[in-house]
């Protein structure tokens, strides 16, 4: 449900508590996404915690801790959870402290595990420890080993855990396969189905919503991807921000379906501290030369409600959004809206 608060006041004074994707939204590799770290101590600082969601299974939390520290991050006010916590718990929750279960990704993964009282297993040790559930996750040096024996203890009954099934995640150069393309290997050779507990799955907002202690009504998500962050926000019923910053661009949003649409969008993470308004489907064409003409008829944060609203009714009308890549350049380009 939307806050009932609007007027002049920040978008963020709606809210209690504010979940926030990293990658695309924060930082982009190394660097951090412009204006991202002074909005986020500014949220802070007015005493707004933070839960950063990530789906990112390969590090532990206390290494993503320490590369938001070194963009500028202030030290106090929020904290990191990840989806190989989001699976430690589920896993917690359904077996006996001290539980064996194979831990298939980076360090995160078995870090997750043990902090969560299990017994992460490597796959040198299989043969002798039986292990009762498999945490697969994204790691640099997973094995054809690791993935056999995924599919071997899956279909042998044990509880196969998913961290997350995203095909691909950014990289310096570009896009690489993700967890999820290693689970679709897995399952080409097995008849088990994964439990998934990463975006957009409920588990791992859940689990940052309980971090932060609100309630559904006020709780923030920030993303920059739809089918994972917004899609998620949704099933999860929390109101959430499309950041324009990443993944995402102005038409994948104008013609997005109902379940991927948030409440809000902005150029980037300073829209928190700017009065966003809800966005509300709007009964209008959406032609080019409409299009054309809103540049030069409204301020860019209606422009891009505007744009997006109409398309929304547009699309919802079993009409054609324009696929004038020209036009869309064009209005990204007004907005302020650049190449990632």
């Amino acid at each position: 449900m939307t806050a009932e608060k609007t007027g002049n006041d920040a978008l963020i004074t709606r809210y209690r508590g504010l979940i926030c994707d990293l990658d695309g939204v924060v930082y982009r590799g190394s660097s951090a996404v412009p204006h991202a770290v002074e909005t986020l101590n500014r949220v802070t600082a007015r005493g707004t915690p933070v839960v950063f969601a990530t789906n990112n299974a390969s590090r532990p939390p206390e290494e993503v801790s320490e590369h938001l520290r070194g963009l500028g991050v202030a030290p106090r006010g929020w904290s990191v959870v990840t989806s190989s916590q989001a699976a430690a718990a589920h896993l917690a929750e359904r077996l006996g402290r001290g539980t064996p279960v194979f831990a298939v990704g980076g360090p995160g993964v078995a870090r997750a595990l043990t902090e969560a009282g299990l017994t992460p297993v490597r796959v040198a040790d299989l043969d002798g420890t039986p292990v009762e559930a498999v945490v697969q996750g994204l790691g640099t040096d997973v094995t054809w080993r690791e993935l056999a024996a995924v599919g071997r203890l899956a279909d042998a009954g044990a509880t196969w855990v998913a961290t997350n099934v995203d095909l691909t995640l950014p990289t310096p150069y570009g896009r690489a396969p993700g967890n999820g393309a290693l689970v679709a290997l897995v399952r080409t050779a097995t008849s088990a189905s994964p439990h998934v507990v990463g975006k957009p799955r409920a588990a791992l907002f859940d689990l940052a919503r309980h971090r932060l202690g609100t309630v559904h009504s006020e709780t923030l998500v920030c993303g920059d991807l739809l089918d994972t962050d917004i899609e998620g926000a949704n099933s999860a019923g929390l109101d959430s921000l499309l950041v324009l910053s990443g993944a995402s661009r102005l038409r994948d949003l104008a013609c997005a379906e109902p379940s991927a649409r948030p409440t809000y969008v902005t150029a980037d993470l300073s829209g928190l501290l700017a009065p966003g308004r809800p966005l509300r489907a709007v009964s209008s064409e959406l032609t080019p030369d409409a299009l054309s003409r809103m540049p030069n008829a409204v301020g860019d944060d209606e422009l891009l409600r505007s744009v997006v609203t109409t398309a929304w009714a547009v699309h919802d009308a079993g009409r054609a959004v324009s696929d004038d890549d020209d036009l869309w350049e064009k209005i990204e380009q007004q907005l302020g809206l650049g190449p990632v």
